[in-house]
């Protein structure tokens, strides 16, 4: 009965951590989720006052990746692939595959990224500090890697 009860406490402490790392990601899939829908407000509340964006061989703000951000008539839908994630304090190191599909009426594509992000606890809120972002080429998919949509 008492390696049951460790087992059942190990578990649910298991689970907690668990649970607790997984918030590390929030930023990411809030900010994607606001790029989806155009809302820049949404994608300055994802961030820290520090966050860059190392896009495909270019530095980008906050403003100027809201800048890249229009409405257009396609649909965004993301996806994500965690690869591993680490904490260190109050700052979590995340590497992580990107998916996403941008379609419309007259035709449909899937985009692919390889990513990495650090996330800073600030108060009690995950925000993002940096992205680093490498396109894969048109046509590439990543080998072995389930998609979660977000």
């Amino acid at each position: 009965m008492k390696q049951v009860l460790t087992f059942i406490t190990f578990l649910i402490f298991s689970t907690s951590i668990h649970a607790k790392d997984n918030n590390i990601f929030t930023p990411v899939s809030d900010l994607f989720l606001a790029v989806s829908n155009v809302e820049h407000t949404q994608m300055c509340a994802c961030v820290d006052d520090s966050f860059l964006v190392l896009e495909h061989g270019e530095v980008w703000t906050i403003d100027d990746f809201i800048n890249v951000v229009k409405p257009s008539d396609f649909v965004r839908t993301n996806y994500f692939s965690v690869i591993n994630s680490r904490m260190v304090g109050n700052v979590a190191f995340i590497n992580y595959w990107n998916k996403a599909n941008i379609k419309n009426t007259e035709k449909s594509i899937d985009l692919y990224w390889l990513e990495s992000a650090v996330v800073s606890k600030v108060g009690d809120k995950w925000l993002l500090s940096q992205m680093h972002s490498t396109r894969l080429p048109q046509g590439e998919i990543p080998k072995g890697v389930t998609f979660i949509k977000q």
